[in-house]
């Protein structure tokens, strides 16, 4: 091999080596999405929402539950908690008896109360829970969700 080989090839590899270092530290110092400071993508009520689902999950997976896919619903608040992560969640109300939209917030929420009409905006992660069997629906869940003003 000639030395300009040589030295083309040391440069090509050291060139790699920057461009991979790069990338890495690009993806390494990235911070996830935060809902709160971009505009929701869809606009649509607890209703609406929970239908979708009970309908045909897999359509409204691919319309609410995309990748970083900002979701705002309102709805009327039917219950209020904490998880065990300490995070308060909000329940809104559906036209399903005993299902519900579960909203984890992750900002604060105020003076919300029972009966309350609410507009959250967060990322719809599905629908979960419930069994057929024994007459229990399944509830939709939001998480990272913030009271939208």
């Amino acid at each position: 091999m000639t030395p300009k080989t040589k030295r083309t090839i040391l440069f090509t590899v050291l060139g790699l080596i920057a461009i991979g270092a790069g990338v890495g530290y690009y993806y390494y110092t990235k911070k996830p999405l935060n809902p709160n400071d971009v505009s929701p993508d869809t606009k649509t009520t607890s209703t609406e929402l929970y239908q979708a689902f009970a309908a045909d999950t897999t359509v409204a997976k691919k319309k609410f539950s995309r990748k970083n896919e900002v979701v705002e619903v309102d709805g009327i608040v039917t219950g209020m908690s904490q998880n065990p992560d300490k995070q308060s969640v909000i329940l809104l109300k559906t036209n399903a008896e005993g299902a519900s939209v579960n909203c984890t917030m992750e900002g604060p929420i105020g003076s919300i109360k029972e009966g309350d009409p609410v507009k959250l905006k967060g990322f719809c992660t599905g629908m979960n829970g419930g069994d057929a069997e024994m007459g229990i629906l399944a509830d939709v869940y939001m998480t990272r969700c913030y009271l939208v003003k």
